[in-house]
C-alpha cells in the first residue's frame, strides 16, 4: 500500500507532521516507512491511498490466447496458484447478478480461468455457460498473469508492465511460441500485417519471415533455464545391502523358556 500525504513542517522542533486517514493508518504500523518526493504522475491525485497502477495489458484481448494457454498457466504456477491468488485478493462473491449471496465462498472454475463465487451462486451457475462468466474468468486470469509476471520481472506492482517485459518472461520460461503473431510483431517492432480483400502481385513479398520464426531464430541459442513448475526426472534408486540377524528358534515357541541373564557388574 502506498499513501500520498501533505506534510506540515515544524522547523522550530525539527519535526514533520502527517495526518493520515483511518484507512491509511495501517501503513504506519510497520517498523519503518519509505518517504520519497511526489512524482509528476501523481500531482493530480488527491491525498490518501494511491490506487494500484492500471495495467493496459490486462485489458488487451489479443493476449487472451496466450494467457489461456496450458503451458503458460503451468509456467505461472498452475491452476492451484490462480485459486490461491483469487482467495487472497477477492473476499466476496464476484457474480453481480445474484439477489442473494452466502457468506462462504468457493473457487468456481470456468475454462482456463476461475472466479470466486458464494455457495448459492456456485450452485446456481454450475455447468452453465454465458458470456458474462467467460468475461469474468478471463478478467481474473489476465489480472493474475500480469501480477505473476510483474513480480517475476521487477518484484513489485507499482509500475505498468510493458509488452517487452511480458515477451521476455515468455522467452525465459520457454513459452514464447504461445504468443500470437500480432503480439509478437508489436513486441519486435514490426508493422502490423494488414489483411485486405484484394492483393496486387507487387504487394506479395516472397520469403517474408513471420514474427514467430524471427523470435525462434533469435532465441535458439539460449540455454534453457530451470523452472519451478517442471519436475526433476526420477533417479534410479541405489541398492542397499542390509545385514539381517539369523532367526532365533525360540521365536517360534508359543511359550518361550525364560533365560537367565547375569551381569557381573552387579553380581560380583
Amino acid at each position: 500500500m502506498r499513501v500520498l500525504l501533505r506534510p506540515v513542517l515544524v522547523p522550530e522542533l525539527g519535526l514533520v507532521v502527517l495526518k493520515p486517514g483511518r484507512e491509511s493508518m495501517q501503513v504506519f504500523h510497520n517498523p519503518r516507512v519509505l518517504v520519497e518526493p511526489e512524482p509528476k504522475s501523481m500531482r493530480g491525485l488527491p491525498s490518501g491511498i494511491v490506487p494500484d497502477v492500471r495495467q493496459p495489458l490486462a485489458e488487451d484481448k489479443s493476449l487472451l490466447p496466450f494467457f489461456s494457454d496450458e503451458r503458460v498457466i503451468r509456467a505461472a504456477g498452475g491452476a492451484g496458484a490462480l485459486s490461491d491468488w483469487l482467495l487472497r485478493h477477492v473476499k466476496s462473491c464476484q457474480w453481480p447478478h445474484g439477489d442473494y449471496h452466502h457468506s462462504e465462498t468457493v473457487i468456481h472454475r470456468y475454462g482456463a480461468g476461475a472466479m470466486v463465487l458464494c455457495w448459492h451462486c456456485d450452485n446456481q451457475l454450475r455447468d452453465q455457460t454465458s458470456e458474462s462468466l467467460e468475461q469474468l474468468a478471463h478478467q481474473n486470469l489476465s489480472a493474475w498473469m500480469i501480477d505473476v509476471i510483474g513480480h517475476a520481472i521487477s518484484g513489485t506492482q507499482e509500475r505498468e508492465l510493458s509488452l517487452a517485459e511480458l515477451s521476455w518472461w515468455a522467452v525465459r520460461n520457454q513459452v514464447a511460441d504461445a504468443l500470437p503473431e500480432a503480439v509478437l510483431r508489436r513486441s519486435l517492432g514490426l508493422r502490423a500485417e494488414k489483411i485486405r480483400s484484394m492483393y496486387r502481385e507487387s504487394d506479395i513479398v516472397p520469403g517474408e519471415q513471420t514474427a514467430t520464426s524471427i523470435l525462434k531464430q533469435r532465441t535458439k541459442n539460449l540455454a534453457p533455464l530451470p523452472h519451478a513448475h517442471q519436475q526433476n526426472p526420477p533417479q534410479e534408486k541405489t541398492v542397499v545391502s542390509i545385514a539381517v540377524d539369523p532367526e532365533s528358534p525360540a521365536q517360534y515357541l508359543q511359550r518361550q523358556k525364560p533365560q537367565r541373564e547375569e551381569m557381573p557388574v552387579y553380581t560380583r
